[in-house]
């Protein structure tokens, strides 16, 4: 069982057969913000998304969790199913824990799909969430949520109603969660592990993620890598704009001999 985590992480299936594709999400969203890509990809892949601790169905993180831990108990979820090669798409915060998954078992990964991502030094928004949460409550969890989204699709009912859907999860664990979660986001990698990373990676940013600009920072550290910009969306283009998220990832993996 992984350091930190009192029990196995909640996770859905779509897809019987196939190579495991892994689904890593943001916080404080939970796994359903990759809904229109597990439905998709499940027509070719055994698609896995992941509740991460302390998110939506998982159990509640202790004290002292890091982004290690986190890798640690998807590591958990995928030996059920393979000890065989996997692809992952994470986003933000499941960017970090999914290339934590890298460095613990680097040979059982093909190929990684990472978005709302960047290489910054800069942990002075982490820390602002912890004071925010630590003030406000669980209540500021739909706020930020919607904070992912660029201003214009603010006006999309569908974001509205994701918004409202994921704070209905919401339960006694959630806010020490997401507290403790942006705590371990505060402990940034060192260059020299972003430069280990080896296996092909493609990035998928939305042009108006506040991440944007240090993607590019990020893309440059990781050797066997490619950077790629969908207009108009911000921190989660798989929600926003899931047809262009979708084309992208599809490309990638099929020029990697990855997509039957």
């Amino acid at each position: 069982m992984a350091a930190h985590i009192p029990g196995p992480l909640y996770f859905e299936q779509i897809g019987a057969t196939g190579t495991p594709m892994l689904f890593l999400h943001s916080t404080p969203d939970d796994h359903r913000l990759w809904m229109f890509q597990t439905a998709h990809f499940s027509a070719w892949y055994r698609t896995l998304a992941i509740d991460l601790a302390g998110y939506g169905r998982s159990p509640a993180v202790q004290d002292g969790v890091t982004m290690e831990d986190q890798a640690a108990a998807c590591w958990e979820i995928v030996d059920r199913f393979t000890d065989g090669g996997i692809i992952i798409h994470g986003n933000s915060m499941g960017s970090s824990v999914t290339m934590r998954m890298v460095m613990q078992h680097p040979d059982r990964i093909k190929a990684l799909i990472l978005s709302g991502t960047g290489q910054t030094r800069d942990v002075t928004v982490f820390h602002k969430w912890v004071e925010r949460y630590t003030k406000e409550g669980v209540g500021l969890r739909h706020t930020q949520v919607l904070d992912h989204f660029a201003p214009a699709s603010l006006e999309n009912p569908l974001v509205q109603h994701y918004a409202r859907m994921v704070v209905a999860l919401n339960n006694e664990g959630t806010l020490a969660s997401i507290i403790a979660m942006n705590k371990a986001n505060a402990s940034r990698p060192s260059e020299e592990f972003y430069r280990s990373i080896k296996i092909p990676t493609c990035i998928i940013m939305g042009k108006e993620d506040r991440s944007y600009e240090s993607s590019f920072s990020l893309q440059k550290l990781i050797a066997n890598s490619e950077h790629k910009t969908i207009p108009g969306v911000a921190h989660a283009p798989m929600m926003e704009a899931p047809w262009d998220y979708d084309r992208l990832a599809i490309e990638f993996l099929d020029k990697h001999g990855l997509f039957p």
